[in-house]
């Protein structure tokens, strides 16, 4: 095992992740947004949009119980099929544990009958929070919520460019759209906001999606930062050699862009192999061309 995978390849820590980003996930639907009545985007606003409609058509509406969950399990079949085929068995199998947990949690967590908050705004704002950051703790361990999630990472594997938040909101304005032909306007607002805040969350704790220009100062001839960025990061870097202003000695300046979690294990590498090295970085850089994401 090479030093980039005794970092990120924590598998324990990966699977305790999956499971903590679905309870913290489930306990804001299920605490936050099921109880004012809003939904959620992608495969859970289905789900949910379903059960409403179940029980509408069934005497009593099956009392408080929930079945959002098993809903939403039985519709992500079809992308952990897709999750097999083009993305890999890990990730599969993390996502596996996140549907199952989202599942088991929401059935078992219960909706409450009075909201946490009076004020439906603060309400979808606090829920897309939560909600965003269990997402976002999901796919940072190399899994997935499934769904729009699993097309999302996908795409990005595939170099389309769309990351997993940008593209919840392109398909959500088709679902919201739905919404706002069955339910009120008020209640299409409220939840378009909550999957807007959710969504952006999701991008900033999914740290995978956050491109970061590199740029190492070292004294050295630069060779083992570079084999660094190939041989363990499977990137490019480039070399050039600039004199210090105030030594006059050479340095020399490694460059390369990484993502927001690949820099962060970096800066440990860095420390060991070159303690005296300066780096910059600079988060959140555009990029066109060939730079494959890694998730």
């Amino acid at each position: 095992m090479n030093s980039v995978e005794t970092y990120m390849e924590k598998q324990p820590v990966k699977y305790f992740l999956c499971i903590a980003g679905a309870l913290v996930y489930s306990f804001g639907m299920n605490i936050f947004i099921v109880p004012m009545g809003l939904y959620s985007g992608g495969i859970m606003g289905i789900s949910q949009i379903l059960e409403t409609l179940i029980k509408s058509v069934i005497p009593g509406g099956m009392g408080n119980f929930s079945i959002t969950g098993v809903l939403y399990l039985v519709l992500n079949v079809p992308f952990f099929i897709l999750a097999f085929r083009s993305i890999g068995r890990r990730f599969l199998i993390k996502t596996g544990i996140n549907v199952v947990c989202i599942t088991a949690f929401m059935s078992i967590i219960p909706v409450l009958q009075v909201p946490v908050v009076d004020d439906v705004l603060t309400g979808a704002i606090i829920g897309g929070i939560i909600c965003g950051v269990g997402a976002g703790i999901t796919l940072q361990s190399g899994g997935s919520g499934a769904g729009l999630e699993i097309l999302g990472v996908y795409l990005a594997k595939r170099g389309s460019g769309l990351s997993v938040g940008r593209l919840s909101i392109i398909i959500n304005a088709g679902i919201y759209g739905i919404c706002l032909l069955m339910f009120d306007v008020r209640v299409t607002i409220y939840s378009i906001i909550f999957a807007v805040f959710s969504s952006v969350i999701v991008d900033r704790v999914h740290t995978q999606s956050i491109n970061v220009e590199t740029m190492i100062f070292t004294k050295t001839d630069g060779t083992a930062i570079r084999d660094i960025m190939v041989n363990e990061f499977g990137r490019s870097a480039t070399l050039w050699t600039g004199t210090g202003g105030y030594t006059q000695e050479n340095t020399v300046i490694v460059y390369a862009v990484l993502s927001k979690y690949e820099a962060r294990i970096l800066r440990r590498m860095i420390r060991e192999k070159d303690p005296h090295a300066f780096m910059v970085l600079n988060e959140g850089c555009h990029i066109t061309g060939n730079f494959p994401k890694h998730l």
